[in-house]
């Protein structure tokens, strides 16, 4: 953990993925401590077969920043930069259809409220890499995060619902960063990770501040070996309003300069979003199927956009975005 500023929306956060192949399970899993606020953002999300899914949001009060630990939620360091244990125990509110989500009051009031628990080993299958100059978020140093470092982990335990227990052994992605924690920097951003195993896989990303769309970073692992990627350029298909991803094709260029590319399709979708200051920002979070190094690879895609007049920020007419 790290010694907060005196910004007033200081944010340290943690995320952890999980996708069980194409059976439509999987997870997202976030603490954000904004202790200047006195209070963390908690998202518990499960995917479950069939779209549905459970979803757990809440902001508890927390005092200080010397903890991921609130609202049930705790994320505990075995082994530092390494290994890492997440749990939760609560409540969700499970929801017939991920995408009811669009209408948040409405789904959150009409859906039942069920248990959930969860216990998960995250355990890194490679070191965990920074990206950009100072490790922090492209372009987004002063709204997103000053420091930052992520990586795909090797993924055991368990997954409950409302007493139907899944057991876990897969492949995940995590992430930690710190410093302002604006909701609303980005006027867009796309951000994807993909597991094929365990030697195979990536997580790339870029996003618009302002006036200028920054160039993309991340990182390819192929064959156990680490590339990082100084640009990305990521096309979207969308459908009819409210205009979900439905497919996208992946271009990276790695630091030797060869474009190594994957493309797929969005299989399930829970739309997130935060409002401050009158401005709404939509995060489409989906699972997603990748073809990648001549085989397929699943993962979690992130669309971060402004919603101006209920369409996305960085949609085209033809409905690509770069």
């Amino acid at each position: 953990m790290h010694e907060p500023t005196d910004h007033p929306q200081y944010n340290e956060s943690a995320y952890y993925n999980l996708v069980d192949g194409d059976s439509g399970f999987g997870v997202l899993i976030r603490m954000g401590n904004r202790v200047n606020e006195g209070h963390a953002e908690v998202t518990v999300l499960v995917y479950l077969p069939g779209g549905r899914a459970a979803i757990r949001f809440g902001k508890p009060s927390i005092d200080d920043n010397s903890a991921f630990e609130a609202g049930g939620l705790k994320f505990e360091v075995v082994e530092p930069l390494r290994v890492m244990d997440v749990t939760f125990d609560g409540t969700a509110h499970l929801l017939n259809k991920g995408t009811d989500l669009e209408d948040p009051k409405r789904a959150l009031t009409q859906s039942p409220v069920v248990p959930l628990k969860l216990s998960l080993r995250y355990n890194n299958v490679i070191p965990v890499h920074g990206l950009g100059g100072g490790s922090g978020i492209q372009g987004a140093e002063d709204t997103i995060a000053v420091g930052h470092y992520q990586g795909p982990c090797r993924v055991e335990g368990w997954v409950e619902v409302d007493g139907d227990r899944k057991d876990i052994n897969g492949l995940g992605y995590r992430d930690h960063s710190w410093g302002p924690g604006k909701w609303h920097g980005p006027v867009y951003g796309r951000w994807v990770s993909c597991r094929g195993d365990e030697l195979r896989g990536f997580g790339a990303g870029g996003q618009k501040i302002g006036d200028t769309r920054w160039p993309g970073n991340g990182m390819v692992l192929r064959n156990g070996v680490v590339e990082l990627v100084n640009k990305v350029e990521i096309a979207s298909e969308y459908g009819d309003a409210p205009h979900y991803p439905t497919s996208m094709t992946v271009s990276m260029w790695t630091e030797s300069g060869e474009q190594v590319d994957a493309s797929g399709e969005v299989f399930h979708c829970v739309p997130l979003r935060n409002r401050r200051d009158g401005v709404v920002a939509r995060l489409a979070e989906a699972l997603v199927r990748l073809r990648f190094q001549g085989s397929v690879g699943y993962g979690n895609r992130a669309y971060h956009h402004h919603m101006e007049d209920a369409i996305p920020a960085g949609m085209t007419a033809q409905e690509t975005t770069h």
